[in-house]
């Protein structure tokens, strides 16, 4: 049997629970992951620069969605794709956003 660690254990619960604000199921994240790595990495590119926008932070939190004419407009993003991978995004948001220091240092090489 493997030992969990308990303070990530913690975190991921809580985790769970902010995901579950914005109607994202842990257990379907890795299935809405794109497979493929640019994909990946423009995902993370959009999840920090939501990060960094405090007017999209607040529009994030009072809706529960991606600020897609937001995004669009201000950083060129296109609207199609921000929809098809919006639950990757937000996921990869709220753990850059959140205070969840050991899922950051664990998931390093995503974020």
């Amino acid at each position: 049997m493997m030992k969990v660690n308990a303070p990530i254990q913690k975190e991921i619960i809580r985790y769970q629970e902010q995901l579950n604000l914005f109607r994202i199921s842990i257990q379907h994240l890795p299935a809405s992951m794109p497979t493929d790595a640019s994909t990946r990495a423009w995902c993370r590119d959009v999840a920090l620069k939501l990060a960094e926008t405090q007017s999209l932070i607040d529009h994030v939190f009072k809706t529960k969605k991606l600020p897609y004419r937001e995004l669009a407009k201000q950083f060129l993003f296109r609207i199609s794709s921000l929809k098809r991978h919006s639950n990757y995004i937000l996921a990869l948001f709220l753990i850059k956003h959140g205070d969840y220091q050991l899922l950051h240092k664990h998931l390093n090489h995503i974020l």
